[in-house]
């Protein structure tokens, strides 16, 4: 009959207090409920927020059983958020009645009282809570951490400090007074007692650089620590902490000039033969500093060519050169600029000295995908994909298969293309790499004018798989059934849609000439209608506009999605217009403020877009950069 009674009272109670409802026990249901119910109960309400009603439960628990640690440790919490100070000091005073002047009791008194505004009163708690056990190291830290809850940093680096020298032991706890001493903004005390830390056990860097980035936000932060380090270097110019501190530094305050000669110095004063100097690379390239990156490979690679680091400088070169090239817009049929050309060799040459290496397969796509999109050097791609297509590594010879499909697509031949994306889709059968196949298939029935086909293989893809491939199909599917999904679609509009998709194959192949005359062909063939009435026209546009900026006419292509926004204002493309709108103003045309007033226009619109978490990002980079 008890345990019914108990679960009568305590779980809709429980329930209430989780879901933030009224809660109301009378006296004698508390004690039915019993301790152990009670005290949950008290933690549920508690952690509501619901502070008031969880205090008179905590009050009857520590009656009944003053030593209940838990349950005493809850109600001075309880007392102490209702900023009930008084309550919290008999709390403490009660304890101490009871089992002596500890020093944590000692030191909960002097918080108490410090919360009350009796400061003179808690710093004599405090003194008297270091007088109770002095040669306890563990007295110290007790009341260094009750004055750092109360923000009084300083003054708790000092409890530590005397602490040390009561103890009579210089090095005791360097680690804490620092970072005390940081978050008191006496950046000068931390940064020496860091330093002297690491000076004895260089161990601790990694600490030593967790602290520190919580510190570097300060006003003038950077500046004190960069000053303490280089003073610390020019004493001991043979310690390696202190100069890996020093890159850190100059990493994080974006100085990289300064950061990539600390890494020069170490390098060569502790033999690494260029380990160092790859190891910044990946730092820097992390950190978005490419030119960085790019200056320590180049270094690593002229004074170490033969070092046990030269293969994998050569790879991250030809990574970060490949990088460059891709950062810049390239129009159709310009000329490959001086970073691909550099990519291509450094990537041939990585190839021809390490063909064995686990990364080579990998490098092999790199350079396949280089060759096709820079230098549409096709047969050269094919032979790099063959290559990196018998990987072990799964997620590389799918990418080279895939790869190879798109490289007969480029070169017009379909019916080669649609034998490798059914290669790819009958090997891999399930997940992205399927899907993405399946859709490549769609858009070769689409391409050959089997349009019926295309949109039975789209329909057919899963939407929650690949979400690249998912929302292209999307897209497809889109533009296939607003012509297809009728009873007998007329012959003119299908043979429109097969006008469009000759256009869609030829960007693909990068023929822009051959694209914007199938587009016109095709715009001239429109009914006579309103604007905005034409099933094609904001595909049409939008087509015309990818065309047009990679033809190097990106202001032309601004213009062309400006139409389809005022022709077209519900098109399925208006969120990916905004996008290459966005893309195409600042990073062909320079006008940041333009670009940013597209993404702001993209979330606007389109909160839910697939581009929407871009779109945040980019905004955010570019408000930081103004």
């Amino acid at each position: 009959m008890r345990l019914v009674l108990l679960a009568a009272l305590l779980l809709p109670a429980l329930a209430a207090a989780q879901q933030g409802g009224t809660v109301i026990l009378r006296d004698g249901d508390r004690g039915a409920v019993g301790d152990q119910q009670a005290y949950v109960l008290a933690l549920q309400l508690l952690a509501n927020g619901r502070t008031g009603e969880a205090i008179p439960l905590l009050e009857d628990l520590v009656a009944a059983e003053p030593d209940a640690l838990p349950a005493w440790l809850k109600l001075k919490e309880a007392y102490a958020t209702a900023r009930r100070f008084d309550d919290v000091l008999a709390l403490v005073d009660g304890r101490i009645a009871r089992v002596g002047p500890a020093p944590d009791l000692l030191a909960a008194r002097g918080a108490s009282l410090y919360r009350a505004g009796r400061g003179g009163e808690a710093e004599a708690a405090w003194q008297s809570a270091l007088a109770a056990a002095p040669d306890e190291a563990q007295t110290y830290r007790t009341v260094a951490s009750a004055l750092a809850d109360l923000r009084l940093f300083v003054r708790a680096a000092e409890v530590l400090d005397a602490g040390r020298e009561a103890l009579g032991d210089d090095d005791l706890f360097r680690l804490e007074r620092a970072h005390l001493y940081g978050l008191g903004l006496d950046y000068a005390a931390a940064a020496d007692l860091y330093l002297d830390l690491l000076a004895d056990e260089p161990e601790y860097a990694p600490a030593v650089r967790s602290r520190l980035t919580r510190l570097l936000d300060g006003d003038g932060a950077p500046a004190v620590f960069a000053a303490a380090v280089d003073a610390a270097i020019a004493r001991d110019p043979l310690n390696r902490a202190y100069r890996e501190l020093a890159s850190w530094l100059a990493l994080e305050r974006g100085d990289y000039d300064a950061a990539l000669d600390a890494v020069r110095a170490l390098d060569r004063l502790e033999g690494e033969e260029g380990r160092t100097l790859v190891a910044f690379a990946e730092q820097a390239e992390a950190a978005g500093a490419g030119p960085a990156a790019g200056a320590a490979l180049d270094e690593a690679l002229r004074r170490y060519p033969n070092g046990p680091v030269a293969a994998d400088a050569l790879l991250a070169r030809a990574r970060r050169w490949d990088a460059d090239a891709r950062d810049v817009p390239r129009s159709d049929g310009a000329a490959p600029t001086p970073a691909a050309d550099s990519a291509r060799a450094a990537y041939a040459q990585f190839l021809d000295r390490h063909p064995a290496r686990p990364d080579a397969p990998a490098a092999a796509l790199a350079l396949a995908n280089l060759l096709r999109d820079r230098f549409r050097d096709y047969e050269g791609a094919e032979a790099r994909l063959a290559v990196a297509a018998r990987s072990r590594d799964e997620a590389v010879a799918s990418a080279a298969r895939l790869a190879l499909g798109e490289v007969a697509v480029r070169r017009g031949d379909l019916d080669a293309a649609r034998a490798r994306f059914s290669d790819v889709d009958e090997g891999v059968r399930v997940g992205p790499v399927a899907e993405q196949a399946r859709y490549e298939l769609a858009l070769i029935d689409f391409y050959e004018g089997l349009v019926f086909s295309a949109l039975a293989r789209v329909e057919a893809l899963d939407e929650n798989t690949a979400a690249d491939a998912s929302n292209d199909a999307i897209a497809l599917r889109v533009t296939l059934g607003e012509t297809l999904n009728q009873d007998e679609p007329p012959e003119a509009d299908l043979a429109r849609l097969r006008t469009y998709a000759r256009a869609a194959l030829a960007f693909r192949r990068g023929l822009a000439d051959e694209a914007l005359a199938t587009l016109d062909s095709l715009d001239a063939s429109a009914p006579p209608s309103s604007p905005g009435a034409d099933v094609l026209g904001d595909e049409s546009l939008y087509l015309r506009a990818s065309v047009l900026r990679r033809a190097g006419r990106a202001a032309d292509a601004v213009d062309a999605l400006d139409r389809l926004a005022e022709a077209y204002p519900l098109s399925f493309f208006r969120d990916r217009a905004l996008r290459v709108q966005a893309q195409a103003l600042e990073t062909d045309l320079g006008d940041r403020g333009g670009a940013a007033a597209r993404w702001e226009r993209l979330l606007e619109l389109f909160p839910g877009s697939l581009y929407a978490p871009e779109a945040r990002l980019e905004l955010r980079r570019l408000r930081a950069e103004t």
